[in-house]
């Protein structure tokens, strides 16, 4: 039970007041509040067994208990908003952050790359293109001429030779005489010559005589048995007949000196044919438009003129070679599609559907052959790489059949794909969200 007092008690100072002068004194008021002790309270009292101090008049006590109450309810309250605040922390986190920190399964994936070559004939024709034809444009004939002139490197030898000429003789008699083969005759210079054939001298028939020439050769070799006309000259060999020579020539001393070969004119023609090819070619490209291409190697007629043939003594050769080329075109972006068109084709029969090419159809024009005026035919090699395309669709379902999965058996699975060469997988499990798999596609490895 509280009890309030009220006092207005005047405290006099002890001091005697002095006479001349007066002090003022402050009257306050002072309330005195008495609370019933706590149980508890009494209980801790009597436990320490200590006496209770009195409550000086002049202080203030502050009520404890009510405070101390008040405390213990906002700090029980404080706690309940704490759990709740960490309640939902957490829930936060694993709903959204926690994900975030889930890693990522790389997986890269190296697709099957194959190259594909084929020889092909694409025709084309100046007349109008029917089918699988090009269409072409006929370009005017050049012909253009080159001559180089070069030593021979052939070499020659001659052997010595003995001069060579006839001796005619002649029969005084009324009968045939014949003087054989083999028969010595010697000139007025001492130079000895050799009948080669049996000479059957007829008879005379006056007043004309018996005559017959037969070819001789000197006796010895080289330039001495080159004789004047009738050095060998009156009566020889016999009775009534006579023997006059022409002149011998041709003896010589052996001696060597170069030739011509089939190289010597080969080679040049060779060469020369690189050269006006170019020129040729240079001449027909001008008369090509921007969105066409000249068909190469150019069909052309060469003919090639030496003024020494293979063999002949010379010390050098001159080559004259004449070339007519005919000039045709093609359409630049109409060749592209059709062998793209022919390397498509060829890669779907040997590789299957799903491959995809990587950059443009490699071709090379091997030989051209000409067919008519106005058409030619083209023999073309192809090359092409071809790589197997893992569409978004396809890289979706490879996520969704490997979550989830050890590493071991996600590489296995998708090494059971066609075509797939390789895989790469970063973690050793992968996890089943699919949305923390990542496929990384490596093409033209």
């Amino acid at each position: 039970m509280n009890n309030n007092r009220t006092t207005d008690e005047i405290y006099v100072s002890a001091e005697p007041s002095t006479p001349v002068e007066q002090t003022t004194t402050r009257f306050v008021d002072v309330h005195i509040y008495d609370y019933e002790p706590a149980p508890e309270l009494e209980e801790a009292a009597n436990e320490e067994s200590q006496p209770e101090q009195e409550t000086s008049p002049e202080s203030n006590q502050e009520p404890t208990e009510p405070v101390r109450s008040h405390r213990r309810k906002r700090s029980i309250l404080a706690l309940c908003v704490g759990i709740a605040c960490l309640l939902v922390l957490g829930a936060f986190l694993i709903m959204y952050a926690l994900p975030l920190f889930t890693p990522d399964a790389i997986i890269t994936i190296v697709p099957n790359t194959q190259s594909i070559r084929t020889t092909q004939t694409i025709t084309v024709t100046t007349g109008q293109a029917t089918g699988t034809q090009l269409q072409g444009r006929a370009l005017a004939a050049i012909t253009m001429n080159q001559a180089r002139t070069v030593p021979t490197t052939g070499k020659g030898h001659q052997d010595a030779k003995a001069a060579h000429g006839y001796i005619t003789f002649y029969n005084a008699a009324t009968y045939d005489q014949t003087i054989t083969a083999g028969t010595l005759l010697t000139g007025a210079d001492g130079v000895q010559v050799i009948t080669e054939q049996d000479a059957l001298i007829p008879a005379a028939n006056y007043p004309t005589f018996g005559q017959i020439s037969v070819s001789a050769q000197s006796v010895n070799t080289g330039p001495g048995g080159n004789i004047r006309a009738g050095d060998i000259y009156g009566p020889c060999c016999r009775l009534n007949v006579s023997a006059v020579s022409s002149a011998f020539t041709g003896g010589q001393q052996a001696r060597d000196y170069q030739t011509v070969t089939v190289q010597d004119i080969n080679t040049v023609a060779a060469s020369m044919k690189t050269s006006l090819n170019q020129s040729v070619q240079a001449a027909l490209q001008t008369q090509v438009h921007s969105d066409e291409t000249l068909i190469t190697p150019l069909p052309c007629q060469q003919n090639v003129k030496p003024d020494h043939q293979p063999g002949e003594e010379a010390a050098q050769v001159t080559i004259l070679v004449s070339k007519t080329c005919t000039g045709m075109t093609y359409s630049t972006q109409a060749y592209q599609d059709r062998i793209t068109q022919i390397a498509n084709e060829q890669a779907t029969k040997q590789l299957g559907d799903g491959y995809t090419p990587i950059g443009q159809v490699q071709s090379t024009i091997t030989q051209t052959t000409p067919q008519n005026h106005n058409r030619l035919q083209l023999h073309v090699t192809l090359a092409e790489t071809y790589t197997y395309e893992v569409s978004q669709q396809l890289q979706q379902h490879i996520k969704t059949l490997i979550a989830g999965e050890s590493k071991t058996q996600a590489t296995t699975t998708l090494l059971h794909i066609p075509g797939i060469q390789s895989v790469s997988v970063s973690s050793s499990t992968i996890p089943t969200d699919t949305k923390h798999i990542r496929v990384i596609i490596v093409y033209g490895a």
